[in-house]
């Protein structure tokens, strides 16, 4: 499993959060929803923002190219062990620990961008206008609004919305968009990235990452 990116500080830990969602994931899908299922979705949706900052920087890496030809990523995993031959061949005499984490990266890369593209994708594709914004707000947006920052702004309403909504009504809507994600993430196979390792000197509750992709699903 990729020990991935830290988790990060909530500023918002409603009582009973999981077991309020797994009701209306229940309630809206079928009974056999689980837990382990709504916190693989919430962690990917609280870490969206992260993930895709990684996905973002790796892409501007490879596309920037420095005068010999290598970009900086290349240059980064090769450290010193370049040597620039009179041929096509721009690298050579690479060891071989430098050339499996530099595939090894470009593997996570391909993850990060699986995962992030279909947790926009579900994001996207929400029908309700309040749910969507929630969404927008809380996880996948270009700015992170703070939850009660978040209830604010939709008590106040906006001008794509016909009225504003109360922080009750807001609380509501956040479980059952994230019910109707988890829903989703997990018919499409995304959580199926997600897992949550229980294994000795791991907390009870599990360490939550995504799982190595291989050479064939890349």
């Amino acid at each position: 499993m990729i020990e991935l990116i830290p988790a990060p500080q909530k500023d918002f830990t409603p009582k009973n959060d999981l077991a309020d969602i797994t009701r209306a994931y229940q309630v809206q899908f079928f009974e056999n929803a689980d837990q382990e299922d709504i916190r693989k979705a919430l962690w990917l949706l609280s870490n969206y923002r992260a993930i895709k900052g990684l996905v973002d920087d790796y892409e501007f890496a490879i596309k920037r190219k420095l005068e010999n030809g290598l970009n900086e990523f290349d240059m980064a995993g090769v450290e010193g062990a370049v040597k620039r031959l009179n041929t096509s061949d721009h690298v050579s005499n690479l060891p071989a620990n430098v050339l499996i984490a530099k595939e090894t990266r470009h593997l996570n890369y391909l993850l990060y961008k699986l995962v992030t593209e279909a947790v926009a994708h579900a994001a996207n594709n929400v029908i309700d206008l309040h749910e969507h914004m929630i969404v927008q707000l809380l996880f996948v947006g270009e700015r992170k609004y703070r939850y009660k920052d978040a209830v604010e702004y939709m008590r106040k309403g906006y001008k794509t919305l016909a009225y504003g909504i109360e922080a009750t009504t807001f609380a509501e809507k956040r479980r059952k968009v994230i019910a109707s994600l988890a829903n989703t993430l997990l018919f499409n196979g995304t959580l199926d990235y997600v897992t949550i390792d229980y294994g000795r000197g791991r907390n009870k509750e599990g360490e939550i990452g995504l799982r190595q992709l291989n050479n064939r699903e890349g």
